[in-house]
């Protein structure tokens, strides 16, 4: 590795571990029960089309497999933060929803992240702004390619537009 190289691989594993750190961190004094994967799941329901999304479609979301989703979603459940309801399309199917705990939980989340990045943004000029995106957006691209590559992406997973 060249110089360049082994300073963003540095950068990277570092950068994406302080990141789930402050998340934690942060969490923990705003919701002690919860884990950062739990946070995780239910923002996937939240974002879901009518803020509701199957079993299979929260694995998807989350990249795990259905019977750890199936065990994920049976835990909140028992902490009250979603509920299970038998589709009326699919009897085989099952929606997840959240509760209003939930949906606190969501919103307390969503306000983390913008402080954390406004805060990040507030150092940076206009210029480096604009850089930034244009990089982490070539990043997440190389990432996606490698995913697909991989078989690390399914037909759930949530394909954001730029």
């Amino acid at each position: 590795m060249d110089t360049f190289e082994k300073g963003l691989n540095e950068l990277l594993i570092q950068t994406f571990r302080d990141i789930l750190k402050v998340e934690e961190l942060i969490l923990q004094r705003s919701a002690p029960k919860l884990s950062i994967t739990e946070v995780h799941l239910i923002e996937a329901v939240r974002k879901g089309k009518d803020r509701a999304l199957t079993v299979s479609e929260i694995a998807g979301e989350l990249q795990i497999t259905v019977p750890s989703a199936t065990v994920a979603v049976n835990k909140m459940v028992n902490k009250g933060y979603v509920t299970k309801e038998k589709s009326s399309e699919d009897g085989r199917a099952v929606i997840i929803r959240l509760t209003r705990e939930g949906e606190k939980i969501y919103r307390l989340h969503r306000y983390i992240h913008l402080k954390l990045v406004r805060a990040a943004a507030r150092e940076l000029t206009e210029e480096e702004k604009d850089t930034l995106l244009i990089g982490v957006r070539h990043l997440d691209e190389f990432f996606k390619q490698k995913m697909a590559k991989y078989g690390g992406i399914n037909e759930f997973s949530n394909n954001r537009n730029r």
